[in-house]
């Protein structure tokens, strides 16, 4: 094969990428992971359980066995590979949402991505007329698509979390803009002793509630409680722990600080309720900070999809962030997550 033809070929992989990552979309939102995680199955027995053409759903099938999502055995039937079976629902670490939210809401999204390189201004806001958290306003479904894949990619995080950070003497966890409760459900179910309240928008509050009361978690159903919050005008007092979880990576710098300050006013004032023997109240900043050039593609989602003017959050952002604010930055570390944790405290509390 000539080298121009070598050429040809990357530049059309690269090309017609979304149409795999479509298909793995697909692929997550009819559960044909759920469907087959028993064993293989006819494409025929395929289509009949997830509603779907036979003839459709083969070709489907065919590309998961290009991209090595599936295998096909002797039979013809169908099996997702080991390798992907986080896309099933019931998996511990489970991405199944997650592909569903970023190869439809947010690729969609980059359907302005040439508008946002040309101007610096929102793709989403160009393609859907609204900011992201608009849209999930009025769109039910995309919403609880959201709120799940913020649950998934919260798991292996806490779990993590769980290893390097003592809530031994935790009384009371606050999680602002915790969405499904990704974090605090995982915290409190490995503290028996501790409650927590996920701080988030009421809509966004009222959906993780109700999916509490009927997801088989009765054990911790009254430790852990939505309260709704609008994180740049209040936030709950009475925390030992406060936590932000990928949650100012959304913002501008001026939007960062904002929350930040009103964090800073909860924490002020809880300290203010207790006694001198309680200790104070801290914060722990979870991001997944801009630090080698292959997070250049999570930059440009930033800036396609998240307020204009953030463009990811480096280490020397974020420490800016807390020193404006008055934080106090007692430790730092690193997850296998990738995440940043920022321990913070704030001075005279």
């Amino acid at each position: 094969m000539e080298l121009n033809q070598l050429h040809e070929r990357e530049i059309a992989k690269l090309a017609v990428g979304g149409w795999f990552s479509r298909a793995l979309a697909v692929t997550a939102r009819l559960g044909i992971a759920d469907v087959l995680k028993d064993g293989a199955l006819s494409h025929t027995e395929i289509a009949e359980r997830t509603d779907s053409d036979p003839d459709v759903l083969l070709r489907l099938m065919r590309v998961l066995v290009f991209c090595g999502v599936a295998e096909r055995d002797e039979n013809g039937e169908f099996a997702i590979t080991e390798k992907f079976a986080q896309l099933r629902t019931d998996h511990p670490w489970s991405m199944r949402h997650v592909c569903m939210l970023f190869a439809e809401t947010y690729d969609d999204a980059f359907g302005g991505l040439l508008h946002t390189v040309k101007t610096g201004e929102s793709g989403f806001q160009e393609v859907f007329g609204v900011s992201l958290y608009e849209h999930l306003e009025r769109d039910a479904e995309s919403a609880r698509v959201f709120d799940q894949a913020m649950v998934d990619l919260a798991r292996p995080v806490v779990s993590a979390l769980l290893e390097r950070h003592d809530f031994s003497e935790v009384g009371k966890v606050v999680d602002v803009g915790g969405g499904g409760g990704g974090m605090a459900l995982g915290i409190v179910a490995a503290h028996p002793h501790l409650r927590a309240v996920c701080a988030d928008r009421e809509s966004v509050c009222k959906r993780a509630s109700a999916a509490l009361a009927g997801g088989g978690h009765e054990d911790i159903t009254d430790r852990l409680s939505w309260e709704p919050t609008d994180f740049f005008v209040d936030v709950p007092a009475g925390g030992d722990r406060y936590i932000l979880k990928n949650v100012l990576h959304d913002w501008s710098f001026e939007s960062c600080l904002r929350i930040l300050t009103t964090v800073s006013r909860a924490m002020t004032r809880t300290s203010e309720q207790r006694a001198e023997s309680v200790p104070e109240p801290r914060l722990l900043v979870l991001e997944p900070l801009v630090a080698q050039d292959f997070d250049a593609g999570r930059e440009l989602f930033q800036m396609v999809a998240c307020e204009e003017g953030m463009s990811g959050l480096k280490d020397s952002d974020m420490r800016a962030l807390l020193d404006t604010v008055g934080f106090e930055i007692l430790s730092v570390d690193t997850l296998p997550s990738g995440h940043t944790v920022f321990e913070c405290r704030m001075p005279g509390n």
